[in-house]
């Protein structure tokens, strides 16, 4: 069982390094993944400080978990499983797997289209082939995976709130992209859009 504990901390590093490694393949070949700061709502901006501190915490919580520690930033009813059953934290172990599996042949099939944010002038081709034929957007199904894996293997008021907090935010965001790609890549996105699902 302690390997349940240990796993999505492993996961998310595993996560780290292999965007880190991707983002920095790219940046060899003078590609630039992130769009600018310029033109960003202030409100958003603004958030930043919040969505830090939010990530330190959960970081914490990944952490406590790993190594056994009694303590946190949180509260203990907070942070406390709300469930022990094994048959939820198989199923949990699973969803993270799972999740590892579809960030990796995301970041496979992206090639030298991965891009962070919504930036007319730094667009990399439309990929549709891969995984990219099965989910419009596997990189942010990979994150949903994870974080509701998370939730099932530690489900804490926490670790659920937190999956929550995820899926929300990326479903939003998904449907501003939406947009955006239909604007700049016409047609194409268009019939994209009606041939494969947004998540399945």
């Amino acid at each position: 069982m302690k390997f349940l504990s240990i796993f999505p901390l492993a996961g998310f590093l595993f996560i780290a390094a292999a965007l880190a490694g991707r983002i920095l393949v790219l940046r060899k070949k003078g590609i630039r993944v992130s769009s600018k700061a310029a033109g960003k709502p202030r409100h958003l901006v603004l958030l930043y400080p919040f969505f830090g501190a939010l990530l330190v915490v959960w970081l914490s919580e990944l952490v406590r978990l790993a190594f056994g520690l009694t303590s946190g930033f949180l509260p203990d009813w907070f942070t406390g499983e709300l469930s022990a059953g094994i048959l939820l934290k198989i199923l949990g172990a699973v969803v993270l797997v799972a999740a590892l599996i579809v960030l990796m042949l995301a970041l496979l099939h992206f090639h030298d289209s991965l891009r962070f944010g919504l930036d007319e002038k730094n667009q990399g081709q439309l990929i549709t082939r891969g995984i990219f034929s099965f989910s419009r957007n596997p990189f942010f199904l990979s994150i949903i995976l994870y974080f509701s894996g998370l939730a099932l293997l530690h489900p804490s008021l926490f670790f659920i709130l937190m999956a929550l907090l995820t899926v929300t935010s990326i479903h939003f965001f998904i449907l501003k992209e939406e947009k955006f790609l239909l604007k700049f890549y016409g047609e194409a996105y268009r019939k994209y859009k009606k041939k494969v699902g947004r998540y399945f």
